[in-house]
């Protein structure tokens, strides 16, 4: 997965691929390998180059994080991978598909249809690549359907739920 990280006004290029211990992450070209194993929601234990790192990661909703370590804190804005030009960020009207950002599993539902939902907030979590991801709703309005179900396999692309 290609996407973009912004710390401060500083702009990185990210990639993350699967590799046979976890994945390989390569900021601005230099290559990491990274394992990674959720911990508890929210918490991860980070092995990288053979050193361990515990990480908590705060969703802080439109593309912000905050990342911690120890008693360090540093914010962190990703763009959406799916998002190629910034007039997608525009409130489409209608329905809105929720789309998987990658391959995985569907771990747990937490939304049910006719639910409503603010823009940002989380609809279902999806395992990819040994870590939780959730799936957050594109638009504010009601949960029209569910597309998917717990312990489903998805790909990449692949419309989860709909919203609006």
């Amino acid at each position: 997965m290609k996407l973009r990280a912004y710390l401060g006004d500083e702009e990185r290029a990210v990639e993350v691929r699967p590799a046979p211990r976890g994945y390989v992450v390569a900021i601005d070209g230099v290559e990491t390998e990274v394992d990674a194993a959720v911990v508890e929601p929210d918490t991860y234990s980070l092995l990288v180059d053979g050193r361990s790192y515990d990480v908590s990661v705060h969703d802080e909703g439109r593309d912000g994080y905050v990342v911690r370590r120890g008693g360090f804190a540093r914010r962190l804005r990703i763009v959406n991978p799916l998002a190629a030009t910034a007039g997608a960020r525009a409130v489409p009207e209608g329905p809105v598909p929720a789309l998987a950002v990658m391959a995985g599993r569907v771990v747990k539902l937490l939304v049910a249809p006719g639910d409503e939902v603010r823009e940002g907030q989380p609809l279902l979590v999806l395992e990819a690549m040994k870590m939780e991801n959730d799936i957050l709703a594109p638009k504010a309005g009601p949960v029209r359907e569910i597309l998917v179900a717990a312990g489903q396999a998805v790909e990449s692309g692949e419309k989860l739920a709909i919203v609006g």
